[in-house]
């Protein structure tokens, strides 16, 4: 089959089986009132998701990043400062406030489940599932993730770059060990309110530690795999990346991996490099635990794929490299959904 005949396929696929984006910042949408030089701006917001919309993403999981205002990477715990009491407790509700004013101005509605995202597809406006990405506003309150739930939160990532009281990052030296027993109590609370568990950022240990505690799938919503070596590729990997035994643990919760399709030096040089880093996770994880996500911030995309409307050619790639109508579905969409539907059987 011609090159133009998979990208023709591709798009026929996404039209029939709309892709979830497992791990999108959409443009850094959180910035808008922190740091409006790095926020697209609202019509380019609307851009964005337009875009995504007409490539065949119609749904995505919408990062609320909990240690933004005191993120700095390459720092001390890659943090500016300690947050003050209360702090990220306050940014968490700035955030969730912003949301619903960006829904008055883009075509987008929060989903509170997937069961939610046929009739946002239906209505032409993309499906957000909310997901928070370190979970530093709960600090040692747990009654708070009752609010998160609430709220509309569907996955609890509760690992990111700044130091936390829940659990270790894989990119500082370990202080818990793994999750601490707050961190761990934490997975087992969210786990009960429906809600994904994402071990995305969290250590080796850290991650097994989720894993026994918590009862089903879990996932990693933005990574690649240490595995680019073995497709005869030259490049050096980025400590945010996981090794096959990490791929592995996820895979056998019965979870899914999402792969970065962001540009080096976190992500892969090419269109190519990130096929074949994506085969070589489904080579280990297998094809129903590795779903797509691209981490989405509009300056960090590569000439590879610069906005959205790449997307129907990067899957073409997958069908040229030997995926089946079938396992590109499950890659784009479906295994995705799947663990938000299996989370959901523990909501109490």
């Amino acid at each position: 089959m011609a090159e133009s005949d998979h990208v023709e396929l591709a798009s026929r696929i996404l039209a029939a089986h709309p892709a979830l984006d497992f791990h999108t910042h959409l443009g850094l949408w959180e910035v808008r009132d922190l740091a409006p030089d790095l926020y697209p701006g609202d019509d380019g917001l609307v851009t964005i998701v337009n875009q995504m919309i007409e490539a065949g993403c119609k749904s995505a999981s919408i990062n609320l990043t909990s240690d933004l205002p005191v993120l700095q990477m390459g720092a001390p715990g890659n943090r500016l400062r300690d947050y003050e009491p209360g702090e990220a407790w306050a940014e968490y509700r700035r955030m969730v406030t912003l949301l619903d004013q960006l829904c008055e101005i883009v075509p987008m509605s929060i989903a509170r489940s997937v069961s939610d995202l046929e009739v946002i597809h239906a209505s032409g406006r993309l499906a957000a599932l909310l997901s928070i990405e370190g979970a530093h506003m709960v600090e040692d309150d747990l009654d708070r993730i009752s609010v998160l739930a609430a709220d509309g939160i569907t996955k609890f990532q509760p690992i990111h770059y700044v130091r936390s009281l829940l659990g270790d990052s894989q990119t500082d030296e370990p202080i818990h060990g793994g999750m601490s027993d707050l961190g761990k109590q934490s997975v087992v609370i969210a786990r009960s309110h429906g809600m994904v568990i994402d071990a995305a950022h969290a250590s080796l240990e850290a991650t097994a530690d989720i894993a026994e505690a918590v009862d089903g799938p879990i996932t990693l919503s933005h990574t690649l795999m240490t595995c680019a070596a073995a497709h005869g590729l030259d490049v050096e990997a980025h400590p945010r990346w996981i090794t096959e035994e990490h791929a592995r643990m996820v895979a056998q919760t019965g979870g899914v991996i999402g792969t970065w399709a962001i540009d080096a030096p976190f992500g892969e040089q090419d269109a190519d490099a990130f096929v074949a880093n994506v085969l070589g996770i489904i080579e280990v994880a297998g094809i129903d635990h590795v779903c797509w996500a691209t981490d989405h911030l509009h300056f960090a995309m590569g000439p590879w794929f610069r906005h959205y409307g790449d997307f129907p050619d990067l899957c073409s790639r997958f069908l040229s490299a030997g995926l089946t109508e079938d396992e590109l579905i499950k890659f784009v969409a479906t295994n995705a959904i799947r663990v938000h539907e299996e989370a959901a059987r523990n909501l109490k």
